[in-house]
């Protein structure tokens, strides 16, 4: 008698979860020698995975002082994170992509095959774009940039004010920002009017939200099952298809004036059309393409200034600090006149450099930097061995917080790598390498904020001169303080993912016009 067709699929799913539990119980077996923070055996392990979703910090904190600046792991639904700390973290650092891997851990964590797209893990031109294009770029970006915080601050702020002096008006930070970000992005990335177009501009927003959470839905499955799963998800979501409508005129108007050689639009659309490969160079492919550079620098700088805005609303001494530097370096003619202003003059507002990379020591964007993923057994110079497929990573909250490399650690000053930096100039000169490593968008072993090694955020840069021109737009024009007074609001923590807080709001008064 012939056996049910459901019989042998369910024998062939236990078959799969035993083989996928075997391989758990070897790599488990494999870091046993390392520290783990809470219990290691299977199931009380889970205790800890429960903490961790609850209280990322505190459990990475924990495993960061009981290791003594050595490797610790920390459970997860699927097996164990590794964690690297001082010696290790250079080791991190510096270990070839054929041994520890970002895009097999991008693979992996945020599932990028099914939620990004396969063809941005294989072919990752785009990056290069990034780091010797746009970056070039940006002296003449940030005159547009300028350009379009102006407009954005007077429709999505200023409306917000009656005609009574000395009013404050209530602003949900993290929602209007993220839309300053996507408008002001987007201007130096497509130009008007679509930079300005709602629908295409929550399209770039929610695609970080179809990121994330289709990872999540997605590593609920097994292996075989993904490609279906994925398929699926990106049906529902819909927004890979629908970006296409937005970009679909302006690509073919791109290619019809580059076939006729007529000038077009210097921006990262047409930089993305002159690199992109054979294979890549659909309306499709283009899309999407740049909507994933749109997820690479829209969240992350919109959370950025939303955690600086939180710190200058309940700390309001440093606005006239702040104030003050910008006048003298900047002037206030480019607040109506942007075509004035010069980046140089920008870099020269260290106080504001300062405070900005404060902020992102204390308020990150995560428990998490540096993901890699181990494609062999890797040994650290200590002489640890993780084995393939193990996840490893640094925790830029605890790194952050030790006290052996930043005095006061868990306290904030805004001034804290102005004074740093001036000292380094006094003893080593300028644009020395001590004085060098003061700056906001200088990595170190003891600053994750933008990662490390040779794949440092290439977006900083272009980061960095937003937030500094969006924050010194606000601080010429308005006083912010928070709802109340002298109170930062909490961030919003799940999982190892950290967000400013997304229901607070920050009070604005309008300033005397300058």
């Amino acid at each position: 008698m012939d056996l049910p067709w459901q019989l042998y699929v369910f024998a062939f799913l236990v078959s799969t979860q035993l083989f996928k539990l075997r391989r758990q119980y070897e790599r488990r077996k494999a870091l046993s020698e390392i520290p783990a923070v809470g219990p290691s055996g299977v199931l009380r392990s889970y205790k800890t995975v429960w903490r961790y979703i609850r209280d990322a910090r505190s459990v990475l904190q924990e495993g960061y002082q009981k290791s003594n600046g050595g490797l610790f792991r920390v459970p997860q639904i699927s097996g164990w994170f590794v964690i690297t700390a001082g010696r290790h973290l250079e080791d991190l650092r510096t270990a070839p992509d054929s041994q520890l891997s970002l895009d097999a851990a991008g693979a992996e964590l945020l599932q990028s095959d099914y939620t990004m797209g396969k063809d941005i893990r294989l072919d990752t031109y785009h990056l290069g774009v990034l780091r010797n294009v746009m970056t070039k770029k940006l002296p003449t970006m940030l005159l547009d940039m300028a350009d379009e915080i102006r407009f954005s601050f007077n429709d999505l702020i200023d409306r917000k004010f009656t005609d009574s002096p000395n009013e404050w008006a209530h602003i949900r930070a993290s929602e209007v920002f993220t839309i300053f970000v996507a408008r002001i992005t987007n201007r130096s990335f497509v130009g008007l009017p679509l930079c300005r177009n709602d629908d295409y501009c929550n399209i770039n927003i929610y695609f970080a939200h179809h990121v994330m959470f289709g990872s999540a839905v997605i590593n609920c499955f097994p292996n075989f099952l993904k490609p279906l799963v994925g398929a699926v998800y990106n049906k529902i979501s819909g927004l890979r298809t629908r970006i296409v409508v937005h970009l679909r005129p302006l690509i073919e108007q791109r290619q019809r004036e580059k076939a006729a050689g007529e000038q077009r639009s210097d921006d990262m659309l047409t930089w993305l059309m002159d690199a992109a490969p054979p294979g890549h160079q659909s309306v499709e492919a283009i899309s999407e393409r740049l909507l994933n550079v749109n997820f690479m620098a829209l969240h992350t700088t919109a959370m950025t200034f939303t955690h600086a805005l939180f710190h200058l609303a309940a700390r309001p001494e440093y606005i006239g600090w702040l104030r003050d530097e910008i006048k003298e370096n900047l002037g206030t003619e480019w607040i109506d006149s942007p075509n004035v202003l010069d980046k140089e003059k920008i870099e020269k507002c260290w106080k504001l450099d300062s405070f900005l990379k404060e902020c992102g020591r204390l308020n990150g964007l995560g428990a998490f930097s540096l993901p890699r993923k181990s494609l062999v057994p890797f040994r650290f110079s200590d002489g640890s061995i993780i084995p393939a497929g193990t996840i490893v990573a640094a925790a830029p909250t605890a790194t952050h917080l030790d006290n052996t490399l930043f005095e006061n650690a868990a306290e904030f000053d805004g001034f804290r790598f102005y004074k740093q930096r001036r000292e380094a100039e006094a003893r080593y000169g300028a644009a020395s390498a001590e004085e060098v490593k003061c700056r906001l968008t200088s990595p170190s072993a003891g600053y994750l904020a933008f990662g490390g090694g040779r794949h440092t955020c290439p977006g900083r840069f272009l980061a960095s001169l937003e937030i500094k021109l969006m924050l010194a737009y606000l601080i010429l024009q308005y006083d912010v303080r928070t709802e109340e007074e002298g109170v930062r609001p909490p961030d919003f923590w799940f999982g190892p993912v950290c967000t400013p807080s997304q229901s607070a709001a920050v009070l604005f008064r309008r300033r005397a016009k300058l």
